[in-house]
């Protein structure tokens, strides 16, 4: 059961006891901070029940809800919710303004009780600012910042030619093939370079199950924890505290996807059976009980946070390139240009093929892997624009308003690369990715995660072709899909059209992944 399912039940059981509590809360929390009262709070909707704002939040895709608040209140948006503060912004300047320019002030995240309790304090992602969180983003820039990524590109472009032969062999399974090469990338690089298919299905398995249990509502129970902290303290039979037993459910997951595949690695090193791999070499340079639970923080951390996200991200091209054939065509001639039509592209042709970057740019435009930022959190009281920012507000980046802003971005919707392009066909300076984050918190995989999607889609841009299905008659099948109410967003289930676009693309497949020709 995901936590989400227990809220109404845990409200309901201690609901009398904390409107008596909130009461003095809420005057507290109002004396706090009484010398900046003479400074508004940022506007918002209206915050009249015990609630607050709580009473009022979307339960589906909240980042369009709060693009519209944006639209009516300025795009600073104050949220109430059990006398805490969200701060949503949903403009860029104001997120590089206070969680870049500001960052001091703005890197910490929100105490979630719910994390230690279901096992998620492994990720680097969550954890609170501080000396244990820089130990670990250390280590983590260490192993996937720029340069070091680099010597990924081997693991890469092997799973990427693996793709092509899957798309080649199996075209109508093109997300399952997404997913596969998304994983195989990150599980050779972290466990075992020579990693078989069933025990990298085997480790994803674990990880998709673990996110899965853990799926939660962070505006309700949540908060609602973070506010009334005495409610964690709740024994499992108490009424209303199901939400515990849950977590207990929850953490059997999370410590099953952490320690597995370390399992898995200090097996291989005792008898030397283990490919290279980046586990393997920091396992190896361990010398203390701290370091190694370092090592599998970082790993299980990788694994959430770089597997979904880049499968998503192929689901997305596949689906505005069968939507935006002019685009496709577009990429495909400057392609056969720069790099001819007897090889595949590789990570070196990327500066030569500005086309094909902007393509890139705009599909992390167009289709947000993350709508909303994790949210960060002030640690002191500020003022923004006349607005109070009071100490331990939520701020919250609503990156699909971002991203669709029709002044910087004319009719968003449509998949047109151009927009990153100058009237001499370079790349204009519009290069930040918005959904890898800002700040101290930006996504510190997005180097492996952005040379991973980029060299798929020039490779599968140089040998296939991909529009809609037609019917029997021949008729264009359209596609019609809903991104589904995920915080990983993803496109719905869709079916399109993969063939191969000359007579020797399954040739130079087939010889890049060293496969006889049947």
């Amino acid at each position: 059961m995901a936590l989400s399912d227990l809220t109404i039940s845990l409200l309901l059981a201690v609901l009398p006891i904390c409107a008596i509590i909130f009461g003095l809360y809420s005057t507290l929390r109002q004396w706090h901070g009484s010398n900046n009262r003479d400074i508004p709070y940022p506007p918002g909707p209206p915050a009249g029940s015990f609630l607050g704002s709580a009473s009022i939040l979307p339960k589906s895709k909240p980042w369009l809800t709060y693009a519209e608040w944006g639209r009516t209140y300025g795009d600073i948006v104050d949220l109430n919710i059990y006398g805490q503060h969200t701060i949503v912004l949903n403009a860029v300047e104001d997120a590089v303004e206070l969680l870049e320019h500001r960052a001091a002030l703005y890197s910490d995240r929100p105490e979630d009780p719910l994390i230690k309790l279901t096992g998620w304090d492994f990720s680097i992602e969550l954890m609170p600012y501080g000396e244990h969180w820089r130990a670990h983003r250390k280590l983590f820039q260490h192993c996937f910042r720029s340069k070091a990524s680099a010597a990924y590109r081997a693991i890469q472009s092997a799973k990427v030619n693996d793709l092509l032969y899957s798309l080649l062999t199996r075209p109508g399974e093109f997300r399952a093939h997404c997913k596969q090469t998304a994983s195989a990338i990150m599980m050779a690089t972290l466990y075992d370079n020579d990693l078989k298919p069933e025990t990298t299905a085997y480790f994803t398995g674990l990880v998709d199950q673990g996110i899965e249990k853990a799926e939660i509502n962070p505006n309700t129970v949540v908060t609602f924890l973070k506010t009334f902290s005495i409610l964690r303290h709740l024994p499992t039979w108490f009424p209303g505290a199901g939400f515990k037993r849950s977590a207990t459910e929850v953490k059997r997951f999370a410590d099953q996807m952490r320690d597995a595949p370390i399992d898995y690695v200090g097996k291989g090193l005792i008898k030397g059976t283990l490919g290279p791999s980046l586990v393997s070499d920091l396992l190896e340079n361990c010398y203390v009980q701290k370091e190694f639970d370092m090592v599998k923080r970082l790993a299980t951390s990788s694994c959430v946070g770089g597997i979904d996200t880049v499968a998503s991200s192929l689901a997305s091209f596949f689906l505005s390139m069968a939507l935006f054939p002019a685009v496709q065509k577009q990429a495909q001639q400057e392609l056969d240009r720069v790099i001819g039509m007897d090889r595949l592209p590789n990570f070196d042709d990327r500066p030569a093929l500005p086309y094909l970057e902007a393509v890139y740019r705009e599909l992390m435009r167009w289709a947000p892997v993350f709508p909303l930022n994790t949210p960060h959190v002030s640690v002191e009281d500020d003022i923004y624009k006349g607005f109070f920012i009071p100490k331990g507000s939520s701020i919250v980046a609503n990156i699909w308003s971002m991203t669709r802003n029709e002044e910087r971005y004319p009719e968003p919707d449509v998949f047109n690369p151009d927009r990153f392009l100058n009237a001499q066909g370079e790349l204009n300076d519009d290069e930040k990715v918005l959904t890898f984050g800002f700040g101290r918190r930006i996504c510190p995989g997005r180097y492996m995660a952005s040379s991973t999607i980029w060299l798929a889609m020039a490779s599968v841009l140089a040998t296939f072709d991909i529009g809609k299905k037609t019917d029997e008659n021949g008729e264009e099948i359209p596609i019609d899909v809903d991104y589904g109410d995920v915080i990983n967003s993803r496109p719905g289930t869709f079916e399109c059209s993969i063939s191969p676009r000359r007579g020797n693309s399954g040739k130079l497949i087939r010889e890049a992944t060293h496969t006889p020709t049947s």
